[in-house]
C-alpha cells in the first residue's frame, strides 16, 4: 500500500540508532514536549520553517535500499524515529513491512506514549524496539515532558507480555539534575528487573545540539544552564544501576556494565 507520510529527514550510516550502520527515517509529529528535545522541528506534524517533506512508502523504501550493502557488511538496517513514530503508525508499518521483505533489519525509536493498538500495528515487522524511560516519577515526567508516564510504562509491560519476538532496549536520556539521581535510577532498574524481552538499558548523554534550531524557529530553549554529563558521570550512573540490579546489562557509551547475578 503506497501511502504517504510526512518525513523530517533521512540520515545515513548512523551508529547510534541500533546495531550496525543504520539509515534513520525521522518522521514529523510528537505528542511530547520534552524540555531537552534536540529536534524541536519534529514536534509539529505540519511542515514549517522548511522542515518536513511528504513522501510515499515507495520513495522512502527506495532511499533506504540504497544502503543495503552497508547493512549487509555491518549487520545494520533501518530505524524509524521522530518526532514520534507512533503518530504516523500506518505509514511507518508499511515502510517496515517492505524493508523486512527485502531482508533489512528493522527497528524503531519511540516514547511509547500512544494507544497500544498503534504499537501493535508495527510489531509484526520489527526486530528491535528502543523505548525511552525519561523519568519514573509521574509528576516529574509531566513537568519535563508535558505528559504522564503511566501509558508509557503500561505499554512496555503489555509488549513484554506479548508474543512478539522483537528485542526491547530501554534508553535513558541522562539530564543532570533532572533524572540522574539515585532514586530515579533505582526506580528504573526496579521497573526493568522483571522484563523478559529486555536486552539492555542504555544511558544516553544529554546534549544541546538543537539550540540553533530553537533560535531559527523563534523558540526558547529552557535548559541553557544544564551542561551535558561527562563520561565519568555516565559511567558512575551505569555502575550504580548495575550494582543494584540483577541480570541486567547497562550500557554507557562504549562501556558495558553487567550486574552481579
Amino acid at each position: 500500500m503506497d501511502i504517504s507520510g510526512r518525513v523530517l529527514r533521512i540520515e545515513k550510516t548512523s551508529i547510534y540508532d541500533g546495531q550496525g550502520l543504520r539509515t534513520v527515517v525521522f518522521l514529523k509529529g510528537c505528542p511530547l514536549r520534552c524540555k531537552w528535545c534536540s529536534t524541536p522541528e519534529a514536534q509539529n506534524f505540519e511542515a514549517e520553517f522548511g522542515y518536513g517533506t511528504d513522501m510515499t512508502v515507495s520513495e522512502v523504501v527506495e532511499e533506504i535500499s540504497k544502503d543495503e550493502i552497508f547493512f549487509f557488511h555491518s549487520g545494520g538496517g533501518v530505524t524509524i524515529s521522530g518526532g514520534e513514530v507512533l503518530v504516523q503508525e500506518d505509514f511507518a508499518a508499511e515502510i517496515l513491512k517492505e524493508c523486512l521483505k527485502r531482508g533489512i533489519h528493522t527497528a524503531i525509536e519511540s516514547s511509547f506514549y500512544s494507544d497500544y493498538g498503534r504499537i501493535e500495528k508495527l510489531m509484526p515487522y520489527l526486530k528491535a524496539v528502543y523505548v525511552d524511560i525519561k523519568h519514573m516519577d509521574d509528576k516529574a515526567h509531566r513537568a519535563w515532558t508535558g505528559v504522564s508516564n503511566t501509558k508509557i510504562l503500561e505499554n512496555i509491560h503489555r509488549l513484554d507480555r506479548s508474543c512478539y519476538p522483537a528485542e526491547v532496549h530501554v534508553r535513558i536520556p541522562v539530564i543532570p539534575g533532572i533524572n540522574n539521581g539515585e532514586e530515579n535510577l533505582l526506580a528504573v532498574t526496579g521497573f526493568c528487573q522483571g522484563l523478559k524481552k529486555l536486552r539492555d538499558i542504555e544511558l544516553l548523554p544529554y546534549h544541546r545540539l538543537g539550540i540553533n534550531t530553537y533560535k531559527k524557529m523563534g523558540k526558547e530553549y529552557e535548559l541553557m544552564d544544564v551542561k551535558p554529563p561527562s563520561k565519568e558521570t555516565l559511567h558512575k550512573c551505569a555502575e550504580f544501576m548495575a550494582n543494584h540490579a540483577k541480570g541486567l546489562e547497562i550500557i554507557a557509551g562504549e562501556k558495558v556494565f553487567a550486574s552481579r547475578d
